[in-house]
């Protein structure tokens, strides 16, 4: 099903857009399929439009603090921070973000929960190790003690994820923890989560461009504004598609 995931979204993605415009022009040898191509890309490489679509994607939760938190028996921090690779006969974890990391610890030094659950994720078609056995290596470096940090089972994606947490919470007689990922996935986690009957509190964490302030290159067309409006459009499309797939 990971797969099938990975790929869907290609064909609605921006680029899968402006290819067919590009292939529908050139077929047709038709000027005005291949203008409107170039139009879409340059407005999709537009910083101001990733801007909008990311911003849209994380005003559902925006920053709280720590202290205004409920207190709960545990905190669960969602997969999806870290990467690596191995030589020397050794695996090398490197980070893409941290913030879910560094909010769930924070949790727990805070007095908030008394657990934390990583989740071990883990992509079929890398040899990584799951991504939960490397964080709570990292929270026990730390000085989190062992006995306080549980792992589920392996997981695939969010709603893999959301029912191995409440294997994990019915074993354990856990009634409610509080759900860490990054904002702009939290709506997804959250209906996830509701649907499969996990009792949760929601803690935003990594926020990408909710408050970050427009500037005059807001208005300059870049490929890492493309990448984003992609990235962007592929969570909206992952919301359709669980919002579907729950309300059948």
């Amino acid at each position: 099903m990971i797969y099938l995931h990975k790929f869907l979204p290609l064909i609605v993605s921006p680029l899968g857009l402006v290819c067919l415009l590009l292939l529908i022009g050139l077929w047709w040898r038709q000027i005005k399929w291949i203008a409107l191509a170039l139009v879409f890309l340059l407005i999709f490489s537009l910083p101001l439009t990733s801007f909008l679509i990311w911003k849209s994607l994380e005003a559902e939760h925006p920053y709280k603090p720590v202290r205004a938190l409920k207190n709960h028996q545990a905190v669960v921090v969602l997969s999806g921070m870290l990467d690596g690779f191995k030589a020397e006969e050794e695996w090398v974890t490197q980070w893409n973000d941290t913030d879910r990391f560094f909010a769930g610890l924070q949790v727990l030094e805070a007095g908030k929960a008394e657990l934390i659950i990583f989740t071990r994720g883990k992509i079929p078609w890398m040899e990584l190790p799951p991504e939960g056995e490397r964080l709570k290596a990292l929270a026990i470096q730390m000085g989190v003690d062992s006995d306080r940090i549980l792992l589920t089972e392996i997981v695939e994606n969010t709603a893999d994820e959301a029912q191995a947490v409440l294997e994990l919470t019915k074993t354990h007689g856990i009634s409610s923890v509080i759900l860490v990922t990054s904002s702009f996935h939290l709506p997804r986690a959250h209906l996830l989560f509701n649907q499969a009957g996990v009792v949760h509190e929601a803690y935003p964490a990594d926020f990408k461009f909710l408050y970050r302030p427009y500037d005059w290159l807001s208005f300059l067309p870049n490929a890492e504004a493309f990448f984003w409006t992609s990235s962007g459009i592929r969570e909206y499309i992952g919301r359709l598609y669980y919002w579907i797939r729950t309300s059948f």
